[in-house]
């Protein structure tokens, strides 16, 4: 058991390391790319998906990619900087996917993964009543085909092969001759919005999310990714609102959780907050933004014991974190003794 906090001054260093833990599992900004992580996803039974899938890249809680497979299960993220990712999988009727990838391009250049996607336990599959069971991350190829010209769909497509070889200016050209023939062709606006988001231009990918909700109002990851924005520029209201309306679509998305909780948390709904990231650490034990961001709120409202507690299962879990030295210096700090004052 840590000793309790004395003093103002201990408080005050406490809060000023709990404040630099929550600045640290912010969005991820524009940094030198040269790295690559290439990924093949394969169902259990060794078959491919019969629908591309949305693949989701992950620093510290901040959505740094979106790319979605190919036919046969293969997909790209190019141009990555040094760092830790996350590349997350979720879909319907499956268990949810999180590995891990430390890019190093100064080691390898290309990184690369195999995921087999494995169908949740019966139990799991029980859904309560409410929305309608359906997987908005998933592009329907074939449903876009029926809408739309196929120079928009072969743009499109170009926009995601020149991503998937880290051309990213070309992936943008393409991906706007898609939306100058279609206007409301939403995943263009989508991936232009991602692109956006990762070089910290942050208005330009706040309005071609919204674009995208206009266009395609039954897709959760877009509420998700405007949510994120919001959070980020402490339009912390509207990121509640905008997050809940995900949650309604998507309410197993433990990335939906954990930002929404993020955002109750900066608003005072302290119980509300720690409900949402509990629930998103249920959904996805392999997230290590979660424990973190649980113990600052435990902090934040004087509940040092847990706090330290869950800094403690940060450690145990997740070992070879970048944030590791970090939450160190927090645990050090919280059960340091106080020094005892001349008479």
């Amino acid at each position: 058991m840590g000793a309790p906090l004395v003093g103002s001054v201990r408080v005050r260093s406490v809060f000023r390391l709990a404040f630099l833990l929550t600045l640290s599992c912010g969005v991820l900004r524009a940094q030198q790319q040269v790295g690559a992580i290439m990924g093949h996803i394969r169902l259990q039974d060794g078959t491919f998906p019969t629908e591309r899938l949305q693949v989701n890249l992950e620093a510290h809680g901040s959505v740094a990619g979106i790319t979605f497979s190919d036919y046969e299960g293969k997909f790209v993220f190019g141009d990555l900087g040094s760092n830790l990712y996350n590349v997350v999988i979720e879909v319907e009727g499956y268990q949810p996917v999180r590995l891990q990838v430390n890019v190093n391009p100064t080691i390898t250049q290309v990184n690369m993964v195999h995921v087999v996607l494995r169908p949740k336990p019966e139990k799991a599959r029980d859904a309560p009543d409410g929305v309608a069971g359906t997987n908005p991350d998933i592009v329907d190829v074939a449903e876009l085909k029926k809408k739309f010209p196929p120079g928009v769909i072969k743009e499109f497509e170009a926009g995601k092969k020149a991503e998937q070889h880290g051309d990213l200016e070309t992936a943008t050209t393409h991906y706007l001759a898609a939306i100058r023939e279609a206007p409301d062709f939403y995943p263009a606006h989508n991936n232009l919005g991602v692109r956006h988001l990762r070089k910290g231009e942050l208005k330009a990918a706040e309005f071609e999310f919204r674009r995208v909700i206009e266009l395609n109002a039954n897709g959760a990851q877009a509420y998700f990714n405007l949510g994120n924005v919001l959070y980020i520029t402490k339009q912390h209201e509207e990121a509640k609102q905008v997050l809940e309306a995900g949650l309604r679509l998507a309410p197993t998305s433990a990335m939906g959780h954990y930002l929404d909780g993020s955002v109750l948390a900066r608003l005072g709904e302290s119980k509300a907050a720690e409900e949402q990231l509990k629930t998103a650490r249920e959904l996805d034990p392999k997230m290590p933004q979660v424990p973190i961001t649980l113990a600052t709120l435990y902090l934040q409202t004087g509940r040092e014991q847990e706090a330290a507690a869950m800094f403690e299962t940060f450690l145990k879990e997740f070992p070879k974190d970048p944030m590791v030295p970090k939450v160190r210096a927090a645990l050090a700090k919280m059960t340091q003794s106080p020094t005892p004052s001349n008479p």
